[in-house]
């Protein structure tokens, strides 16, 4: 592009809220004029060759080529913080909801062998109160010794006083009735249990 008898570079970029974001900011803050081309128009003119072939250097002249063609009809490039900022809050909660589940999986698999009636113990695994309960007792060792106004007065606190000795009774019943032995590894199972549960 010339002006007044100068030539002044123009930079097309195929992504400005992506990976180019950071090199279009840098660019503008320079005052350079920096075009959005549309992905769609970078594919277009590769599949307009006879021979197409997809890499850097390829696609680089392809949008090179529409730059020179339309580089009065692209849109100026103008990297919107509030979608880019959106988009990576969006990708954080669908990488936390993931990991999630995969945690909750792994839950249910341990507390199968440490409490083989574990689904009677809450209505909610993953409340509060469940996930207080699995790490301070994460096997039923660890309630040997502990009596129903014990254990009704832990279950209190992180209930907010919904569960009541009479949970508290339930659950000891249920782990009696289990008998579950003491299996190898058990300190090991427990820590998982425990780190699970944090």
């Amino acid at each position: 592009m010339k002006q007044k008898g100068e030539l002044i570079p123009i930079f097309g970029l195929e992504d400005v809220t992506h990976y180019g974001r950071n090199l279009s900011i840098f660019l503008l803050d320079k005052s350079y004029l920096v075009k959005e081309v549309n992905p769609s128009l970078s594919f277009m003119e590769r599949m307009s060759y006879a021979s197409t072939k997809k890499n850097d250097s390829w696609d680089a002249q392809c949008i090179s080529a529409i730059l020179m063609r339309r580089s009065h009809l692209l849109p100026d490039a103008t990297p919107q913080d509030y979608y880019w900022t959106m988009r990576h809050i969006v990708n954080r909660r669908n990488a936390l909801v993931k990991n999630l589940g995969g945690l909750t999986r792994q839950f249910h698999e341990q507390l199968q062998v440490a409490y083989p009636s574990y689904k009677h113990f809450f209505h909610e695994l993953t409340c509060a109160t469940s996930l207080a309960f699995y790490e301070k007792f994460p096997s039923a060792n660890h309630l040997k010794q502990v009596s129903e106004e014990e254990l009704g007065a832990f279950l209190r606190v992180p209930s907010h006083n919904t569960c009541s000795t009479n949970r508290a009774i339930k659950i000891l019943d249920l782990v009696e009735q289990e008998k579950q032995p003491t299996l190898d590894y058990q300190q090991e199972r427990d820590c998982l249990v425990r780190s699970i549960a944090q």
